[in-house]
């Protein structure tokens, strides 16, 4: 931030000082005490029109610059007098009323290197990309952050190649890996912050979920910590089945970015896994006021129960609360036959006739429950939607969970009841029951039971 101040002299006032303007610089910022100082005399480190936009400010006499020094929680302070071409700098804070020139005329060692802290932390628009970071580890060495920042980097740039960004980071700790955990856990704690989080996000890009929880974790909420380190703190404790770490670190997420679907879609599915229907609600209406569409919601949502090994309660949940609440968008994405095509294709070899012949039979129990006092049409929608909240309720695609390997079939069948129970409950005002006893509920489950031989 730079602001110019004219002074002038009246013989009945004495000295005068006038505020030329203030402005906000960006793109800008000084690698070390000495190019603050420079920047002053030469009128910022700017573009000619840049430059010109802002002589309002830079052509008065006193020319005042204010840096926020993130690590020193200080802001420095800078006065240069054109007329007399002297400059005096001063720290301020971190308390109130807590002052401090800086002696010129002596090194600033410390000083100096928060400066170019800042350099790193305020942001890639003061990197210079890739080569403005090459440029700098080479003037200063590898230093953690500038280091953590090329990582930065080549995440966001070229987020499916990690282990480029693996390569930059052994360049300063050397005996990190893409198979061993152990020595980025030892790094959590240890350096900055800022560089922890980027670390952190390397590693749950090459996969290791711990180091990644760990090092995204041990930021303690430091202010210095961008939003996207609680949203892959997030992915990785989901991963891991940490859900209320993962509901937790999608919920701080949310808070600070209130206008990115991801970050209510995320917490919606976490919040449903962990059964807080109460809360889901408020959750998918801030979801679809960020501008999420229920469409991009059910995609999301099959790609979930197609590449995850969800619980079997939680699967269950999924199905009957997504499938009463995104009803038509789920009716657009999903046509009954494409999954029971998809299911046989993955789970019986391609055979369908057993499974066909299993939902017709279910669709004909529906059918004569929801008849009565219904429109013929209304009655077919709502039981080729009870078939697709029953057969996604069960585990025919996506894998089995770890908790579910000693499961029965009507272990199955009792969850399977359970989703229809609560689509039931959302869209017909729980008119409709299913026991777990059924006959088509019960074969259903026992040839979800059955195909977990074949995974």
């Amino acid at each position: 931030m730079a602001a110019g101040v004219d002074i002038s002299f009246d013989q009945d006032k004495g000295r005068d000082l006038k505020l030329g303007g203030l402005a906000v610089i960006f793109g800008t910022f000084p690698t070390c005490l000495d190019e603050f100082l420079q920047y002053a005399r030469a009128r910022l480190d700017l573009a000619p029109g840049q430059a010109r936009e802002l002589d309002h400010v830079l052509n008065n006499r006193i020319l005042a610059m204010w840096a926020w020094l993130p690590t020193l929680r200080q802001d420095c302070y800078l006065e240069y007098d054109r007329a007399t071409a002297t400059s005096h700098v001063w720290l301020i804070g971190p308390g109130a009323g807590e002052t401090r020139e800086v002696d010129l005329e002596e090194p600033n060692e410390e000083l100096d290197h928060a400066f170019l802290e800042a350099l790193v932390l305020n942001g890639p628009g003061h990197w210079g990309g890739e080569s403005g970071l090459s440029e700098l580890v080479r003037r200063y060495g590898h230093q953690p952050l500038l280091v953590a920042a090329q990582v930065a980097d080549l995440l966001e740039h070229k987020p499916r190649e990690p282990r480029k960004a693996l390569r930059i980071a052994q360049r300063l700790w050397g005996d990190l890996s893409p198979d061993d955990e152990t020595p980025w856990a030892t790094l959590a704690g240890n350096e900055h912050p800022w560089a922890c989080v980027q670390l952190g996000r390397l590693a749950l890009r090459l996969g290791l979920l711990r180091a990644a929880r760990l090092l995204l974790g041990s930021t303690g909420g430091s202010g210095d910590v961008a939003p996207i380190a609680h949203f892959d703190l997030g992915q990785a404790c989901e991963a891991l089945d940490d859900l209320p770490a993962a509901e937790s670190a999608f919920a701080r997420f949310a808070s600070a970015r209130p206008t990115d679907p991801d970050a209510w879609r995320r917490l919606l599915f976490c919040r449903l896994r962990m059964g807080q229907t109460h809360i889901a609600e408020e959750t998918l209406r801030r979801y679809r006021s960020a501008s999420g569409k229920d469409d991009d919601l059910v995609e999301r949502y099959l790609g979930v129960v197609a590449r995850s090994r969800l619980r079997a309660d939680q699967r269950a949940l999924l199905a009957g609360w997504l499938g009463a609440r995104l009803h038509e968008a789920i009716g657009n994405h999903l046509v009954l036959e494409a999954l029971v095509d998809e299911i046989a294709r993955l789970r019986f070899d391609g055979a369908d006739e057993t499974l066909n012949a299993v939902i017709a039979r279910a669709r004909a129990d529906l059918l004569s429950r929801l008849a009565t006092g219904a429109e013929p049409d209304a009655a077919e929608a709502d039981v080729e939607a009870l078939l697709r909240t029953a057969l996604l309720a069960l585990p025919l695609i996506g894998g089995v969970h770890k908790d579910d390997l000693d499961a029965t079939a009507l272990h199955y069948a009792e969850h399977l009841a359970d989703a229809i129970e609560r689509w039931s409950d959302l869209r017909l005002s729980g008119t409709l029951r299913v026991s777990a006893q059924s006959p088509w509920v019960r074969d259903l489950a026992t040839m979800a039971h059955a195909a977990r031989r074949h995974r």
